[in-house]
């Protein structure tokens, strides 16, 4: 199986994680969603939406050891923080390593798989596929303050016409109607790598967004009537290298 072979061949490594958050005010025809191909890296669209609004920046450590990740924060827009604080508080993702790749492919999840068509990513040739996980084989949660569920998602497979490489997943998940994040997408770009002299494809960008009320982004409240609002976070992955005991413990320089 690709996923297994997949995760089972990563190595030990560490590498830095780019965060940038933000809030976009969004009209009621606002669409939302992940478009089936992109010629770059990034494909998350939020059309016919209004102002933009930066919230933070963060970078992290991540420490990928024995097929688990970790992270250490580092820095929140610029400023360094203290060993073991926590991500600042709002939207996050996790397990771009390896976690939701195996998710899809795993057996246990009944993926639905279905060939869309051939298209051209970054240059390549790639076969892209569909795909559907019901929510009743489904893994993947959604955690609010308030409650968690287990939600079904579905989504496109990019993969490389010579060798079957996965380059490009996207996913989007199909929570309860009453939840209060909808439109959840999540797109995930690999690409190759070096470590230690050897060369990998591993994550390079992550997007992920998602809408809610301004409510519950300000206080938490479900339901009512007050304006939509998507917050939307890319991640950028950076500087691979081998995992040693003393490289979990470097922060990075300051820049100039």
């Amino acid at each position: 199986m690709y996923a297994e072979a997949y995760i089972s061949n990563l190595p030990n490594f560490v590498c830095f994680q780019t965060t940038r958050r933000e809030v976009v005010l969004a009209p009621n025809d606002a669409i939302a969603g992940a478009r089936e191909s992109s010629a770059g890296r990034g494909n998350m669209r939020l059309a016919n939406l209004g102002e933009r609004r930066s919230t933070d920046t963060f970078e992290e450590q991540l420490s990928f050891f024995g097929h688990q990740e970790s992270y250490q924060l580092l820095t929140v827009n610029g400023k360094k923080q203290k060993p073991g604080e926590p991500r600042p508080p709002g939207m996050t993702s996790t397990g771009e390593f390896g976690t939701t790749l195996r998710a899809v492919f795993d057996p246990q999840s009944k993926t639905e798989f279905e060939w869309k068509k051939w298209d051209n990513l970054r240059g390549q040739q790639v076969s892209v596929f569909s795909f559907q996980v019901e929510a009743r084989n489904s893994h993947a949660q959604m955690d609010v303050p308030s409650r968690r569920v287990v939600a079904g998602y579905r989504g496109l497979v990019y993969a490389s016409r010579e060798g079957n490489i996965v380059l490009r997943l996207t996913t989007e998940a199909d929570p309860p109607k009453d939840f209060p994040l909808q439109d959840v997408t999540h797109l995930l770009d690999y690409g190759p790598v070096e470590i230690a002299g050897q060369r990998f494809i591993l994550p390079v960008h992550a997007e992920m967004q998602t809408r809610m009320s301004e409510d519950f982004m300000k206080y938490g409240r479900e339901g009512g009537a007050s304006k939509q609002v998507f917050l939307r976070n890319s991640v950028d992955f950076r500087e691979y290298r081998k995992y040693t005991a003393e490289s979990v413990l470097k922060a990075e320089p300051d820049k100039p």
